[in-house]
């Protein structure tokens, strides 16, 4: 730090040379940050003001940052990600120490798992306390739950506002440590009145140009992408169709249009005339896992993995 010179530059006007640099113009930073354009303008015309040099080349149709000001706004990006990171961890350790422990969990993530998570409830953290648990739980200590998809979830992770969740694999976070927590395979859900109902088993080859309902790509982009990608490399080319939820798929399949996949635990999600077969494939599986940041630390977090570990067979860490 240099005390030679006094360095006035608000933070705020930071974030607005950020913003505009990602964004692209000063309306659309001011947009998202639901102010008027001018509010930006006049800071960063103060910035350039009291550096000696523009920042950035503006008109009707054209906007780039200057030569001048490029080694300044790379600076000034990363600075304002530091300090964001730092509010987010700041706010996180306030959390940990005044409040509940907050799970996140995908509706995709084994059905077993749902109702574990719902259990740890009063019985569960007073057990834990009894053993010797975490400094500061006690039976008034109830997990709040919050369901969402893996993508949401991993950002709600690395944010600090989940201390962690349970997603669906793959699963990509700079920040994370996941630890892989069980695997099932698919099966199909179809008509009773469906040629391939009569067989014990399905290969994924037998998709060839069926119907087939899964779950939008927007959900889980890497997940879609690898089945999608296998059941083509097996020579079957099915018709995509997708569809929001799992009983939504289920509804479809019983009026005897196409075959959904599902993880083999949505098997529970019965509708009449409805029957779910194995995929033959053991490379078609999905694996859930738990995730959390490394640079956060809970005591309650192996606690939590300590339950799964009584309930499931936990697996050697992906990372």
């Amino acid at each position: 730090m240099r005390a030679d010179r006094t360095i006035d530059v608000p933070f705020r006007t930071q974030q607005f040379v950020a913003l505009a640099v990602q964004t692209g113009s000063f309306h659309k930073a001011a947009r998202m940050l639901g102010i008027h354009p001018a509010v930006i303008t006049r800071s960063i015309h103060r910035l350039e003001t009291w550096l000696g040099f523009r920042l950035f080349d503006r008109s009707r149709n054209h906007f780039s940052v200057t030569p001048a000001g490029e080694e300044f706004v790379r600076e000034i990006i990363e600075a304002v990600a530091h300090v964001e990171r730092a509010c987010d961890l700041s706010r996180y350790t306030a959390q940990i120490e005044h409040g509940p422990l907050r799970i996140g969990y995908s509706a995709y993530i084994h059905s077993r798992l749902v109702p574990l998570l719902e259990g740890l409830t009063l019985e569960s953290f007073a057990t834990w306390q009894e053993s010797g648990g975490a400094p500061g739980m006690d039976a008034a200590s109830r997990p709040e739950l919050e369901c969402g998809t893996t993508l949401q979830l991993v950002d709600r992770v690395e944010r600090g506002s989940l201390h962690a969740a349970l997603g669906v694999v793959p699963i990509r976070g700079e920040h994370l440590r996941i630890y892989p927590i069980m695997r099932e395979p698919f099966s199909l859900g179809l008509s009773k009145n469906h040629p391939l109902a009569k067989q014990p088993a399905v290969p994924a080859i037998d998709l060839d140009g069926e119907p087939l309902f899964l779950f939008p790509r927007r959900i889980h982009p890497l997940l879609h992408d690898h089945i999608t990608d296998y059941i083509e490399s097996t020579g079957a080319r099915p018709v995509i169709h997708e569809v929001m939820s799992l009983a939504h798929a289920v509804e479809i399949v019983s009026h005897n249009i196409g075959v959904a996949l599902l993880p083999r635990s949505a098997a529970g999600l019965s509708a009449m005339g409805v029957l779910f077969k194995p995929v033959s494939d053991k490379l078609l599986s999905m694996e859930t896992a738990l995730f959390y940041c490394h640079d956060r630390h809970d005591n309650r977090l192996p606690l939590l993995m300590r339950t799964l570990q009584s309930h499931t067979r936990i697996l050697t860490p992906e990372r």
